[in-house]
């Protein structure tokens, strides 16, 4: 086995047990919270868990003063990856039904820890792979990523039906603990890593960028009313009488396998068409998608149909995000791309948390037809503002 074939498959390993209770707490506590009866509001204030992720931006600075002679960012990781152990075992002992409020912020307390992780993580990654190799170490990230989606979205929503919440959570952090030991097999040098300093007037002069306004919109907007339908996806068919078993393999297992396979064909397809025609094309996508789902709602039908939907909502999660973030990276400037993508990130995953949250509101007031055609509205604003002001028609 060659070396690179072997960091790729050690930080996938790490990747995928780190990234897993994140995505068990946004793909698959919604559908945990649909069985228990909560009201849909509470579904979409849940997310407000992804919180960390916008302020990720701002996490680097306790790893750039405190630091160690030896296997700096490895430390990093174990002593952070010891504190999400410890409260992913505590999250265990607690009651769903007694204590959702004291849940919430125990969940709130462990996303941040996992947002923070994800920083000396990427760190070592970058310290270890040379930079012909990074494109390779990239993709074996995006696989880990789909991965952790199949785990926490849908192997862990198994093992909950079947052996409960405490069980559930043991064995994730059993996961986290073991994945620890491909750490041993990383090799860190001791070569220091110069960051460009986070400041508020290298954030703002992101904005000064030509053509920003309208690609700011587009980042914040763009997959923000599709995202809001895929977090719904697993309540509203346990809302439709599916078994929780069927959801959790069809939406977190096969949707995921899904979304693996629209990634892979957006790289194909990206190099044959602009950015603007893909963004109009995709969204046409979204726009089909759930319109899908909208007359799914009005007629009495088999759950072949909640098969069509599933699928075709899947494929236009993995299209969406495909496109946006490797426009993200063309918004990233060569002397602060961290920063400049860690701005983006957190502008994309603030306008996530809040559709969700509004999503949930409707759900809860006038139900789930209403919502999609709701985000069917925002979809079609979305295009126009796009088909009309952005001039970006270079390849992909």
């Amino acid at each position: 086995m060659s070396e690179l074939t072997k960091n790729n498959l050690l930080f996938g390993i790490l990747f995928t047990s780190f990234t897993t209770p994140f995505i068990f707490f946004m793909m698959g506590l919604p559908m945990i919270l649909q069985m228990k009866g909560f009201d849909p509001s509470l579904i979409g204030l849940f997310q407000l868990i992804a919180i960390p992720t916008v302020l990720k931006f701002l996490f680097s600075t306790p790893i750039d003063k405190i630091t160690f002679t030896k296997n700096h960012y490895k430390k990093w990781i174990y002593f952070t990856a010891i504190i999400y152990i410890i409260l992913l075992i505590s999250i265990s002992f607690l009651s769903l039904e007694e204590n959702p409020n004291l849940i919430f912020i125990a969940i709130l307390i462990t996303a941040l820890i996992s947002t923070f992780i994800d920083i000396p993580l990427n760190a070592l990654a970058i310290k270890v792979f040379h930079k012909n190799q990074r494109i390779s170490a990239g993709s074996f990230k995006i696989s880990s990523f789909f991965l952790a989606g199949l785990l926490g979205g849908g192997l862990f929503l198994l093992i909950y039906n079947h052996l409960g919440w405490n069980f559930t959570f043991l064995i994730m952090a059993l996961l986290i603990l073991c994945s620890l030991i491909a750490l041993n097999f990383i090799e860190e040098s001791n070569e220091k890593i110069e960051e460009v300093k986070v400041s508020f007037k290298t954030i703002f002069s992101f904005f000064k960028q030509k053509d920003i306004g309208i690609w700011t919109f587009i980042l914040m907007f763009y997959f923000a009313f599709i995202s809001a339908v895929w977090v719904f996806m697993k309540p509203y068919l346990i809302s439709k009488g599916i078994k929780p078993d069927d959801v959790a393999i069809y939406v977190g297992i096969y949707g995921s396998i899904v979304g693996f396979i629209g990634g892979i064909a957006t790289s194909i397809i990206a190099k044959k068409f602009t950015k603007k025609s893909l963004l109009i094309a995709f969204m046409g996508f979204n726009i089909l998608s759930v319109f899908i789902l909208v007359i799914v709602e009005q007629i009495n039908t088999s759950f072949n149909y909640y098969f069509i939907a599933i699928t075709f909502t899947a494929l236009a999660i993995a299209f969406s995000s495909a496109i946006i973030f490797s426009m993200i990276m063309d918004y990233s400037r060569s002397d602060s791309r961290a920063i400049d993508y860690s701005v983006q990130a957190s502008l994309f995953a603030f306008t996530r948390i809040i559709s969700a949250v509004i999503a949930g509101l409707f759900v809860s007031k006038v139900g789930y037809s209403s919502m999609f055609i709701f985000e069917i509205i925002g979809m079609i604003f979305v295009v126009f503002i796009i088909y009309k002001f952005f001039e970006n028609n270079s390849a992909c």
